[in-house]
């Protein structure tokens, strides 16, 4: 009897440790999948945004930097503030590759934008000295800086391999958000469907957004110090939190280790979110 027992409760553990270990296994395999995943997912993403924004960058070393800068950033996380800092830590890392791109797109298509007023008047010019569209569009894309230049390279290479313009310039708008790109869109695609003196409205063109920029620019000076002061009164909980969490670490624990300290800390980053939001509406007057 003692012999059977003992058999069967062998047999339990036995049992036991086979489903732990295919649980295991199991979580290891789907942990596994779910990484090759992501990181295809980033990589083809990351691809995609460089080549739109022509950086020259290889997608997967940016995958490990990503990785590194993840391990990093955790770590010292959590060496500051406990498992909160890690988390925070661990979230940054990861959402940081994706700002970056953002605004180097943003950037990206800022410098378009104020480059647009000159290669318009360029173009005009072209047209008034005899050149027709597609030969004005060649001289944009060869004595144009960057990004002007090569967009307008994309396009010029595709109306080439039989695109149609207008389909190629509404791509460039896709690229390119910007609403400066559909007025001269709209001014290219009525000319060429039912006439008239291009050269004129482009030019007119031109000057209505060299006026936009310089008006934007003074709006940009008078609202650079709101601007200002939204980051040192956004920085400035973090500061003090972190002076008063080396002055007084255990009862500023409890921030990260307790429901309450969580509850307040999801309160204060719910107000400082909604502060942001409304500083960002003040100063940001759309022209």
């Amino acid at each position: 009897m003692n012999t059977l027992l003992s058999a069967s409760g062998l047999g339990a553990r036995l049992a036991a440790v086979i489903c732990v270990c295919l649980s295991v296994l199991l979580t290891t395999l789907a942990l596994r999948r779910a990484a090759v995943s992501y990181q295809n997912a980033f990589v083809l993403r990351a691809t995609a945004s460089l080549r739109q924004n022509f950086v020259v960058a290889d997608a997967g070393r940016l995958f490990l930097s990503s990785l590194l800068l993840t391990a990093l950033l955790g770590s010292t996380g959590y060496g500051l503030m406990g498992v909160m800092g890690a988390l925070l830590g661990t979230v940054f890392a990861v959402v940081a590759p994706r700002l970056a791109v953002a605004y180097f797109a943003r950037r990206r298509t800022r410098t378009f934008v104020y480059q647009l007023p000159d290669a318009l008047l360029a173009l005009s010019s072209a047209l008034r000295a005899g050149s027709n569209l597609t030969k004005g569009l060649e001289l944009l894309s060869t004595r144009q800086p960057a990004p002007l230049a090569q967009e307008f390279t994309i396009v010029l290479a595709e109306y080439r391999i039989g695109r149609p313009l207008a389909q190629s310039l509404s791509e460039m708008r896709g690229r390119i958000d910007s609403p400066e790109l559909d007025l001269m869109n709209t001014a290219i695609n009525v000319s060429r469907r039912v006439g008239g003196n291009l050269a004129d409205t482009l030019e007119a063109l031109a000057r209505t957004l060299q006026e936009k920029a310089h008006m934007e620019g003074k709006i940009d000076a008078l609202t650079s110090m709101g601007r200002a002061q939204g980051w040192v009164v956004g920085m400035l909980p973090i500061f003090i939190g972190f002076v008063l969490y080396q002055q007084q670490p255990e009862r500023m624990s409890l921030l990260f280790t307790q429901w309450y300290g969580w509850i307040v800390l999801a309160v204060i980053a719910v107000m400082m979110a909604i502060a942001a939001w409304m500083i960002r509406k003040i100063v940001n007057i759309d022209v």
